[in-house]
């Protein structure tokens, strides 16, 4: 059994969404304690719009509750049952149809944007290094990965797809007159900062200052766009030459409080500031947009933006699911089949080793060319009692699709 237990922009809000974001190193701490309860694999897919545990259950065991799994996940995250409302579960085909949309950018606050491909790459990666992976997982992400790829190069889903940077440089140029005037303080040197320096570039803006906790990284952003560097140290000073600050790091703490912004704000003489926050956790703390002349947009405050957006590629979303279906089809006829390899392994064996019992019991003291010629008619005998019965337990069973008839076969032709 492949299963799913996660919550994303559509099921929780941005203040619970951050209290599960999950790092490498949390990662590698958490799979294991899911292996130890009999899970044989895992893969966290966790970003700025979703937290997603993606494990894989041995068949022969009694699998985990979905609740059992998100127990240890509010064991893990010391966080309060009551949260739970928030997370949703999904078994075997589900999760293949939801991950599809995932890779294919149908599940993404911006539409069809592709920078959660890198992000399943990532994931993927992080659990195979660490050797947390099944074979089930495996296939289904790379045919995730897959089913992305042909949906974007198939359908135009992705032309002119807004990303979470795009929107909020939309924003910012809807609140801002002249956006080309102001300066713009960016925290973060990673993908989405670069993005939303080009975005930036589009609406003509030319001051960029860029902070980020590795030197060497903002250093080699700046470069490439004629930008300036300082330390994350001035962050208070910077709030007083900057009227926009683009926040994108993986940090678990603001960098900006309500303390520190009101003190900038009086030196300011109260000239407006906008924090846009493209962080989850968030970078700029909650308190901080009740200031007077502070306006504060965090990932969720985008989707008017994104949504506007959505309306003209509504006709490829049908063209995408097409392909999303076939490929789910497809994923779930190997992962059913699969289930049954055991017991068709089982049953290939038991039949050849009665085969070759009977016979040398029979004609132990026949000639040897008898005793070829018996062996070589028993082996075609037996050969075509085991395609039979394979044939008849496919039939039964639905391919594999039928999960209650799959536990009765492997118990009926289990070796002790």
């Amino acid at each position: 059994m492949i299963g799913l237990l996660g919550l994303n922009h559509k099921s929780a809000p941005i203040e619970v969404r951050e209290r599960f974001v999950f790092c490498e190193e949390d990662i590698k701490r958490f799979i294991p304690l899911l292996q130890l309860n009999g899970v044989l694999g895992a893969i966290v897919l966790s970003t700025c719009n979703r937290t997603e545990i993606y494990y894989e259950m041995n068949e022969l065991l009694v699998p985990l509750k979905a609740s059992d799994i998100e127990n240890l996940l509010f064991s893990f995250r010391k966080a309060d049952k009551e949260i739970r409302k928030y997370f949703y579960h999904k078994e075997n085909e589900e999760v293949a149809a939801h991950l599809f949309h995932v890779g294919s950018g149908l599940d993404s606050m911006a539409l069809g944007e592709y920078q959660i491909v890198g992000q399943i790459k990532t994931a993927v990666q992080i659990s195979k290094t660490n050797k947390l992976i099944s074979c089930a997982l495996s296939k289904l992400f790379d045919d995730a990965l897959k089913t992305g790829k042909q949906v974007r190069t198939e359908t135009a889903l992705n032309k002119g797809a807004v990303s979470i940077s795009y929107a909020g440089v939309e924003l910012a140029s809807k609140k801002l007159h002249h956006l080309s005037t102001h300066p713009v303080l960016l925290v973060g040197a990673g993908q989405t900062s670069e993005l939303t320096i080009r975005n930036l570039i589009k609406k003509s803006c030319s001051l960029f200052t860029i902070v980020n906790r590795t030197r060497e990284k903002a250093e080699e952003l700046a470069a490439k766009y004629h930008a300036q560097v300082a330390e994350m140290d001035q962050l208070s000073e910077l709030l007083l030459t900057n009227d926009i600050v683009i926040t994108s790091t993986a940090s678990k703490k603001p960098f900006f409080n309500a303390e520190m912004v009101q003190a900038a704000m009086v030196k300011r003489s109260w000239k407006p500031l906008f924090f846009i926050d493209l962080s989850v956790p968030r970078n700029v703390a909650m308190e901080v947009g009740a200031l007077e002349h502070v306006h504060v947009y965090d990932v969720d405050a985008l989707n008017l933006v994104i949504e506007n957006n959505l309306e003209k590629r509504k006709g490829e979303i049908f063209m995408a699911e097409q392909m999303i279906e076939a490929s789910v089809a497809e994923f779930m006829k190997w992962f059913n089949i699969r289930a049954l390899a055991p017991t068709f392994k089982t049953i290939s064996t038991s039949f050849q080793e009665a085969s070759k019992n009977v016979l040398d019991g029979m004609i132990k003291n026949r000639e040897a060319e008898e005793y070829e010629k018996a062996l070589e008619y028993g082996d075609l005998i037996t050969k075509k009692l085991i395609g039979m019965m394979i044939e008849n337990i496919k039939s039964v069973t639905d391919n594999g699709s039928n999960r209650e008839y799959i536990t009765v076969v492997n118990q009926l032709f289990a070796q002790e």
